[in-house]
């Protein structure tokens, strides 16, 4: 007698990456800024299916650096043996590091090895 079952491991997983990510942390940069932000604020929506990021920046804060200007970028993820980096126009932005409720994008890590004076954003899942 043989059995033959089926478990929901068959089915495809969600892309933890899909979906609205508010910025809550930037810091880094030459001046050394640590700049906390509430969630909603900054918010990053990743479609993959289109591999565009639409972008709302509504910081009521004046800053060095907030991240992008609010508008609809398309972006394709690099990946160099484990890590990952996100590409946004074609430009290089900055290692990921992504759990199922938060993301790191560090600008001081690039494929093409590690720089100064970068940026590192902290998202949180909405």
């Amino acid at each position: 007698m043989v059995f033959v079952g089926c478990s929901d491991d068959d089915e495809p997983q969600a892309d933890p990456l899909d979906g609205a990510w508010s910025i809550i942390n930037i810091s880094g940069g030459f001046a050394g800024i640590d700049d906390d932000y509430t969630q909603g604020d900054i918010v990053w929506n990743f479609d993959t299916i289109s591999s565009e990021i639409g972008v709302q920046n509504n910081n009521p804060t004046n800053t060095i650096y907030d991240g992008l200007d609010s508008d609809e970028y398309p972006y394709t993820i690099l990946t160099v043996g484990k890590d990952k980096y996100l590409q946004i126009n074609g430009q290089e932005f900055g290692r990921m590091s992504i759990t199922q409720y938060m993301m790191t994008l560090n600008q001081n890590c690039l494929s093409t090895g590690n720089g100064a004076d970068g940026f590192v954003l902290l998202f949180a899942k909405n």
